[in-house]
């Protein structure tokens, strides 16, 4: 005895295959293409994502770093002046007195 081959088509399991039957098994199919390539899309753009956090995430440390170094020098530029302009303004006041005294 020859075993029936089931058609996939049959979604009821009656035996025949009606156009309704067609037209959903096909928008099955063509459902599950479709979600199987938007995963696909997804997974590639999950990939891509990370590798640009990563990239963003590496030069934000790098700008960091860089606008620290920046501070110090700036900083320190600053803090000489302030002591140059220190300097002079007690050299001022000093020959103020002076001058007063005299």
């Amino acid at each position: 005895m020859a075993e029936e081959t089931k058609n996939p088509m049959d979604l009821n399991g009656d035996g025949k295959v009606t156009m309704a039957e067609k037209v959903q098994y096909k928008a099955g199919q063509a459902y599950d293409k479709i979600k199987e390539e938007a995963k696909e899309v997804y997974d590639k753009a999950s990939v891509k994502a990370k590798e640009l956090g990563a990239k963003a995430k590496e030069e934000a440390k790098e700008f960091s770093a860089k606008a620290a170094v920046k501070a110090k020098e700036v900083y320190a530029e600053a803090k000489v002046e302030a002591k140059e302009l220190t300097d002079k303004a007690k050299a001022k006041i000093s020959e103020m007195k002076a001058k007063k005294e005299a």
